[in-house]
């Protein structure tokens, strides 16, 4: 499932995706055409999938743009292996499951990914959010984060999953644990003077760090929208990527 150091930097040479968290169409295309050919992917979750998701694929398609769908389905696995059967855009590249969801609904989803033929979207199973602190975990029935990640991770690769979404201060268990095979998707990434009000990522660090720890996708919402100055905001991370 998963791919070498390689391979995977080939799919996905631009490291950087941009979490395109906004409700507002005009708002949200006008953002996709400001930044969306500096970037690798753009991800939509719920927010702006229900607000502009047609828009936004059929830009996707025009464009080139490559969509991260990231909607961590959870549910019994004839639902999940339909609804990924069914997707509406050869632009999504990439789209998430709940490892929670369990050994059968990890494999019927790896199922459906694979009719799609060979430019099936990858298949990244979400372990433990990033927001979740050891006594959330708890207070849900889970042990401390390492082993929930651990667990979940193992699980998730072993049926069929070509890769994980973890907080950036996991990576170095991740490769220690699963080698260069997965691919790694890194939410909670923060400039150094990044000042985010209510800011909820618990486990965020900065994308040199996470770029030299393991990860081959930076997922970046908030710094970005938030900006005065999207695009060089971009062009930043990208310069700090590279060191």
């Amino acid at each position: 499932m998963g791919k070498t150091k390689e391979e995977r930097r080939n799919w996905l040479k631009n490291p950087l995706c941009l979490s395109l968290d906004v409700d507002d169409k005009s708002l949200g295309l006008s953002l996709v055409h400001l930044i969306g050919h500096s970037v690798g992917m753009i991800k939509a979750g719920p927010i702006p999938y229900l607000s502009f998701g047609p828009d936004l694929l059929r830009e996707a398609e025009k464009s080139g743009f490559k969509i991260f769908l990231d909607m961590k389905w959870h549910d019994i696995p004839n639902t999940v292996h339909d609804v990924i059967a069914g997707l509406p855009s050869p632009s999504i590249r990439m789209i998430t499951i709940h490892s929670l969801g369990g050994p059968s609904m990890i494999a019927a989803a790896r199922k459906a990914c694979d009719s799609l033929g060979p430019e099936r979207p990858k298949l990244i199973a979400v372990t433990a959010l990033t927001h979740l602190t050891t006594d959330e975990l708890r207070q849900i029935g889970l042990p401390d984060r390492k082993t929930v990640v651990e667990r979940l991770g193992t699980m998730a690769l072993d049926y069929g999953a070509d890769g994980l979404v973890l907080s950036p201060r996991e990576l170095l268990q991740a490769r220690t644990s699963w080698g260069d095979l997965p691919f790694l998707v890194t939410p909670g990434i923060r400039l150094t003077d990044s000042k985010i009000p209510g800011d909820d990522q618990n486990l965020a660090d900065t994308p040199w760090t996470a770029v030299r720890q393991g990860s081959d996708l930076l997922v970046v919402g908030r710094p970005i929208l938030q900006a005065p100055d999207p695009l060089q905001t971009v062009r930043r991370i990208l310069s700090e990527i590279e060191g």
